[in-house]
C-alpha cells in the first residue's frame, strides 16, 4: 500500500470490498496498529471494518448509506398524506404547479422529492447511460488487464443433459474471460473444487506467460464460492487464491457477495455458448465434447463481432493494442481439469521447471489462419 492511503485508493476504486477484505486479514494476522500502518488509515477505521464485519460476514465490507437517522426539516407524515392524495386526485399536475395552485405550504423541491419517494413520478430508463458508462471504463483497461472468472453449471442444459448422463460427460465450466478485448477461455470438471479451480488458473496462466503476457499485471476477478476462496471467512486459504498471488504474483479481487453484475462480462458469455453451443450441438462423446467446444473458442474470440465492442472480435481488439499477433494467443485446448491435476502441481514449482502446456493442431497453416466449415 505503501505512500497511497487507504482513502484514496477507496475513492479511485469502483469496488473497495476486496481491499476491505486485505485489511481486516492483514489485521487479524498483524493487529490493528500494523494494519492501520500498512493500508495508511487510522486505527479507528480498521476497528470499524473489523466490527462490521463481525456482525454481519461479508456483507458488512459492502458500503453503507450515509443518510441521516433524522432530519429535523422532514415534512411530517400528515402533511405529506394530504400532499399525495391530491397528487392522486389530480394525476399528472406537477409539483411546481401544486405548489403555485393549490397553496401548499412546502417548496417545489421538496414536493418533488415526496413524489419521487413515494412513486409518484416513473423513472426515466437509464439503462443506456450505464452502459455507456461502463464501455469508458472498461476501455481504459489494457487487454488481460483484468479477467473474470467464473464456474457454469452444464447439467441443467436440457440439450446436454441426456449426453451428459448417456456418456458420463463433465458436469461444470470453468470458464475466464478477458474484460477489454472479451477473449473467451474455458476447461471442464468434473468437480466443483479448489483443486480444479487452480488446475483451471495455472493452466491458463501458463498458456499466457508461453506468449510474453506479464501475468504479474493481470487482476483476476471471481465471486465468493468456496472453489475460489476456501470458505467465506477472510483469512482462508485455497488453492486457487495461493496459485494466482503467491506462484504467479497477480492480483485476486472478490467481488462482493449477491452482486453477480460485477462479473457481467464472464455471465454473459456463458448465455451465449449455452444458446450458441450446448443447445444446438450433439455430443456422442468427450472427444467430440472438446472439439467442437475447441471450435466454438476459435469462432468467439478469432472470428465472431462483437456488437457490444463496436462489431470487432477479440482477435481484432488484442491486434489494435498490442500490433500484429499470434492467433494461438487466443487459442487454449479445452481440457478436462480433473484428468490434469499435473498442471497445476508442476506449476507450483515452474520458477525452477516451468510445466507443459499441450500441443496444440495446426489450426491454422501457412501464414493465414483458413477457417472452413466454421
Amino acid at each position: 500500500m505503501s505512500h497511497i492511503t487507504y482513502f484514496e485508493v477507496i475513492r479511485e476504486k469502483p469496488n473497495p470490498f476486496s481491499i476491505r477484505v486485505n485489511l481486516i486479514d492483514y489485521a487479524q494476522k498483524h493487529g490493528f496498529k500494523a494494519a492501520a500502518r500498512e493500508f495508511s488509515c487510522t486505527r479507528n477505521t480498521v476497528r470499524k471494518w473489523v466490527r462490521r464485519y463481525k456482525g454481519k460476514g461479508l456483507n458488512g465490507l459492502n458500503n453503507h448509506s450515509r443518510r441521516p437517522k433524522s432530519c429535523p426539516f422532514k415534512t411530517p407524515p400528515k402533511e405529506e398524506e394530504e400532499i399525495l392524495r391530491l397528487r392522486d386526485s389530480l394525476k399528472k399536475v406537477g409539483a411546481v404547479r401544486l405548489v403555485r395552485e393549490f397553496e401548499v405550504k412546502r417548496s417545489s423541491s421538496t414536493v418533488y422529492r415526496i413524489f419521487k419517494r413515494n412513486d409518484r413520478i416513473k423513472s426515466k430508463w437509464k439503462k443506456h447511460r450505464k452502459k455507456n458508462d461502463l464501455r469508458e471504463i472498461k476501455a481504459k483497461l489494457k487487454v488481460f488487464e483484468k479477467i473474470q472468472v467464473d464456474i457454469k453449471e452444464l447439467q441443467d442444459i436440457p440439450n446436454y443433459y441426456p449426453y451428459y448422463k448417456s456418456q458420463r460427460l463433465p458436469r461444470y465450466q470453468f470458464t475466464a474471460r478477458d474484460v477489454k478485448s472479451g477473449a473467451l477461455f474455458f476447461a471442464f470438471g468434473r468437480a466443483k473444487d479448489c483443486v480444479n479451480a487452480a488446475t483451471f488458473c495455472a493452466y491458463l496462466m501458463e498458456h499466457l506467460k508461453r506468449f510474453k503476457i506479464d501475468v504479474s499485471e493481470i487482476n483476476i476477478q471471481t465471486d465468493n464460492d468456496g472453489a475460489f476462496v476456501g470458505n467465506w471467512r477472510i483469512g482462508s486459504s485455497s488453492p486457487f487464491n495461493n496459485l494466482v498471488e503467491k506462484v504467479y504474483k497477480a492480483t485476486h479481487l472478490r467481488i462482493p457477495p449477491s452482486a453477480p453484475t460485477y462479473n457481467s462480462d464472464v455471465e454473459t458469455s456463458h448465455a451465449r455458448i449455452e444458446e450458441e453451443l450446448y443447445d444446438v450441438e450433439e455430443f456422442e462423446n468427450l472427444d467430440q465434447l472438446k472439439s467442437k467446444a475447441l471450435t466454438y473458442q476459435i469462432y468467439f474470440n478469432l472470428i465472431r463481432p462483437n456488437t457490444y465492442k463496436n462489431l470487432k472480435s477479440p482477435m481484432k481488439i488484442v491486434e489494435e493494442e498490442m500490433g500484429p499477433t499470434d492467433p494461438y494467443l487466443l487459442v487454449l485446448q479445452p481440457i478436462v481439469l480433473d484428468d490434469n491435476f499435473h498442471i497445476y502441481t508442476s506449476s507450483l514449482s515452474s520458477v525452477k521447471r516451468g510445466h507443459h502446456v499441450p500441443d496444440l493442431p495446426n489450426l491454422f497453416p501457412g501464414k493465414h489462419a483458413i477457417f472452413g466449415g466454421f
